[in-house]
């Protein structure tokens, strides 16, 4: 069978039950750019840590394919296990918060200036987001960017559907409410 046409499940069932290397590889491609992007919002816009994040992630399938075979959802398992071993990342490093405030800050600066010159809205609407706290931009990305249903933001954050859906509208408040603040100073 065609490995490309093959289901996550059954690439992984190829590769736990006949050491088959190249379903794996090709279940790890698949997911390889979600992910990233992914782990990069859980980190807040740190490329190097989300690869190494992502890259652990895959060695935790490559050593333990079996829960993942028994996951409803291959993807939400594996941006769970992304999310929680990124979160584990961000534990570790005692200067989290100084961290995330610069990369923000960074971003915003950078996104105003592509604004300034191209009059672009989603270079606005991308620097308002990353101006919002760190729980609001995951939920509204995992919303948005990913396209993830109220129970599938729940199953990967570890909240109820009920926070996802509070959380959510919290986040699309804060976000009107800064790009209102951001017409109002032009």
């Amino acid at each position: 069978m065609n490995r490309e046409a093959m289901t996550d499940v059954q690439l992984l069932y190829a590769y736990v039950h006949w050491k088959d290397m190249g379903c794996l590889g090709e279940f790890l491609t698949r997911h390889q750019d979600p992910l990233l992007r992914y782990a990069s919002t859980v980190l807040g816009g740190d490329a190097a840590a989300a690869q190494d994040v992502v890259q652990e992630a895959f060695l935790g399938v490559m050593k333990r394919p079996k829960p993942v075979l028994k996951a409803e959802s291959t993807r939400n398992w594996l941006l769970r296990m992304v999310r929680n071993i990124g979160i584990d990342h961000l534990r570790r490093q005692s200067r989290h918060r100084l961290h995330v405030g610069k990369i923000a800050e960074t971003a915003a600066e950078a996104d105003e200036h592509d604004a300034v010159e191209a009059g672009d809205e989603r270079a606005r609407v991308r620097r308002a987001i990353a101006s919002l706290a760190p729980k609001h931009q995951e939920v509204l990305l995992l919303k948005a960017e990913h396209g993830k249903s109220y129970k599938e933001i729940a199953e990967i954050t570890g909240l109820t559907v009920t926070n996802v859906g509070f959380r959510l509208h919290e986040a699309m408040k804060a976000l009107t409410a800064r790009l209102r603040e951001k017409e109002s100073a032009t």
